[in-house]
């Protein structure tokens, strides 16, 4: 009874959102973290408007680094999850890198080195998500 209710509380379909990985901030930047990530989510639901996407579309995640050595000199983001189409040549998917990288050097201007990876998904390799709808 219980898993059918919860079953009944979910949307089942094709629904994705890009997810991002930022890797290399140091323990000091976390006063900016949460002005910072809603400034890239920002960035990558407007910057390019080909993606069709909002900000309610995009996560962004900082997954803890076990190393503390060169944290906040090299920043790398994953942008993972980002559906292959046909309109989001290589074009596209350049441009966003770009605004990523842009936005990512005015939080953390002290970093030797701001790479950005964006790693489309084909859907066919297996995908289902699960959201509760309201």
């Amino acid at each position: 009874m219980l898993y059918s209710s919860f079953l009944n509380s979910l949307k089942i379909g094709d629904y994705t959102m890009p997810v991002l990985f930022v890797h290399g901030v140091s323990e000091e930047m976390t006063n900016k973290l949460e002005e910072y990530a809603d400034t890239l989510i920002n960035t990558v639901a407007h910057s390019v408007k080909e993606l069709n996407l909002k900000p309610s579309d995009v996560s962004c995640f900082f997954p803890k680094d076990l190393m503390s050595k060169g944290l906040g000199e090299e920043i790398i983001i994953f942008v993972d999850g980002l559906f292959i189409k046909p309109e989001r040549t290589k074009e596209v998917r350049d441009r966003l890198a770009t605004a990523v990288v842009q936005t990512t050097y005015e939080y953390f201007m002290d970093a030797n080195l701001i790479e950005c990876f964006i790693r489309p998904f084909d859907p066919k390799q297996g995908f289902k998500s699960f959201h509760k709808t309201k």
